[in-house]
């Protein structure tokens, strides 16, 4: 059944890692793991109170994880503070060569450049606000959260400056053409011979055509099935290259728009989801709506750079919200420091929680 946020249980948790997110915010567990595909760790992590990271790509090994889209899948920390998932990150990460996307590079010290932050604060920090990451469509007190963290971290020494990265405009399309063209491939092996369940044909002859329909049919969701039949499509002779093609070069220019940013500030910053959670049902008939909310997590992705949501406030509804910190490729020891830093500077929400204070009260 659907899993409840621990905030309000009428609400979601999130995206597919919103099981994850919920065990953490409700003190089910102290820590767990996600897969942030466009935002699955992160918008989760924004709407339950936790602290969601997606590492660079290739930082931790996804060795074990069901692919969905390789290109953009990236297993990461959910914890309910920085300092817990950068410890879960360094544990975690390192080279695997069962992973042919793995780094071949040693795991930064991550704690220790937290708790240093956490004491010491950071010096000459540039922070990067992306234009493009808040406006139209954000919910006001969401944006008032971001703008008043951002105020903070100017007061606490950082430089802070306003970046366009107008590409991140066609992200959203780009992402929803990529990513069911990997779905499209990657979950092709679910056939009902090789690999996964197999459910056979009620009535009629058992062929292996009959077979795979009926697998297939009882396997995946509506969502599932609405991502593989478009990927399909974009794959097919005479689409590749209007669809998939230009889709794989916005992602491009993504990347440079990336590259070029980061030559300027240290980390960019925008909220993490344009809303609080929304109520089970909301968005059901409509997917694109529910698509926007991965608005601003998806540019990650596409890029393969480092990103985390760290909860920065609750809104006037009661519900949390979360701060977003990216970093460059490779840059995951900064993004720690930023985000303890945010940590510092904002509300303690994870101790606001519903399950905080039944925690206290046993």
């Amino acid at each position: 059944g659907p899993t409840g946020n621990p905030w309000d249980l009428s609400r979601i948790p999130g995206g597919s890692g919103g099981g994850s997110a919920a065990a953490v915010s409700s003190f089910m567990v102290p820590l767990a793991l996600g897969s942030d595909t466009g935002g699955s760790i992160r918008q989760p992590g924004a709407v339950t109170g936790t602290v969601g990271v997606k590492p660079t790509y290739g930082a931790v090994s996804r060795y074990g994880l069901v692919a969905m889209a390789s290109s953009l899948d990236q297993i990461g920390p959910v914890t309910r503070t920085v300092a817990d998932a950068a410890a879960l990150q360094e544990l975690l990460g390192g080279w695997d060569p069962a992973d042919s996307t793995s780094l071949k590079e040693p795991v930064p010290p991550l704690l220790e450049a937290v708790e240093a932050v956490h004491r010491d604060g950071i010096t000459g920090l540039r922070v990067g606000v992306v234009e493009e990451l808040s406006g139209e469509g954000y919910q006001p007190e969401v944006l008032d959260a971001f703008q008043a963290t951002v105020e903070k971290l100017r007061g606490a020494g950082a430089e802070v400056h306003e970046v366009s990265c107008p590409s991140f405009e066609y992200a959203l399309a780009a992402y929803y053409l990529i990513m069911p063209a990997e779905v499209s491939s990657n979950l092709a092996r679910f056939d009902g011979m090789r690999y996964g369940i197999r459910v056979l044909p009620e009535e009629g002859k058992v062929t292996a055509e009959r077979v795979m329909a009926a697998t297939r049919e009882a396997g995946f969701g509506e969502e599932v099935k609405r991502r593989i039949i478009l990927g399909t499509h974009v794959l097919s002779a005479g689409y590749y290259d209007a669809y998939y093609g230009s889709a794989q070069k916005v992602r491009t220019l993504i990347q440079r728009d990336f590259a070029r940013v980061f030559d300027e500030v240290d980390v960019l910053v925008s909220p993490t989801a344009p809303t609080t959670a929304f109520k089970f049902g909301d968005k059901i008939s409509d997917p694109m709506a529910m698509y926007l909310n991965d608005v601003a997590t998806i540019p990650a992705n596409l890029a393969g750079v480092p990103a985390m949501s760290v909860p920065n406030a609750v809104a006037a509804d009661g519900l949390p919200v979360g701060f977003q910190v990216i970093a460059p490729a490779r840059g995951d020891q900064r993004m720690y420091e930023v985000a303890q830093l945010v940590a510092d500077l904002s509300e303690d929400v994870a101790g606001a929680s519903p399950a905080a204070r039944w925690e206290e009260s046993e």
